[in-house]
């Protein structure tokens, strides 16, 4: 990078180069969004949240993939929540294996679900004209370093600390 960057605009992931979906969408779909989005030696799972958006290109919500799994077995991690039960710190420390074959043939019922039954609301999003060091502060405060980035009100891409980092490294701090 040769010039300074001032404003995340510059940084971002473009939305078409992130995993979005629409929120009428399913699981089904969701997870093929996720498995198109691989990188390294091993063919890993790139991101772990995807954006969610409504019909005109406006962000409604994200989904992880514990949203996922939560909506492909909802009862598997709630069952898991007992707090005390005897043998919990001996050999078995939670009851997630007692749901094992309950759990397995629940999972294929709800690949057709919505995305939006299971998505969280976006708490938090920067405006693509933010300042990257007042971008990196609001992110470091609220302890979220993978951010959407909106222009008049559409999605545009995200804002991770990895890009922030990577400009912070290569022009402000002249790291070789």
């Amino acid at each position: 990078m040769n010039k300074k960057t001032s404003v995340i605009r510059d940084l971002i992931i473009p939305l078409d180069r992130y995993p979005h979906l629409n929120e009428n969408q399913t699981l089904q779909e969701a997870i093929k969004v996720f498995m198109s989005f691989r990188a390294g030696h091993e063919e890993r799972i790139q991101y772990a949240k995807l954006l969610v958006v409504n019909g005109q290109n406006q962000l409604v919500g994200k989904l992880s993939l514990v949203d996922i799994i939560h909506g492909l077995a909802p009862r598997l991690l709630e069952a898991t929540k007992v707090d005390k039960f005897e043998g919990k710190d001996a050999e078995y420390p939670n009851l997630a294996f007692l749901y094992e074959e309950k759990t397995l043939a629940e999972c294929g019922k709800n690949q057709l679900m919505p995305v939006k039954s299971v998505m969280q609301p976006i708490k938090f999003s920067l405006p693509a004209d933010t300042h990257i060091l007042k971008a990196l502060v609001m992110m470091s405060h609220r302890n979220n370093f993978n951010v959407p980035v909106t222009d008049n009100e559409s999605i545009i891409g995200i804002l991770r600390l990895e890009e922030i980092f990577h400009a912070m490294c290569t022009t402000y701090c002249d790291v070789q």
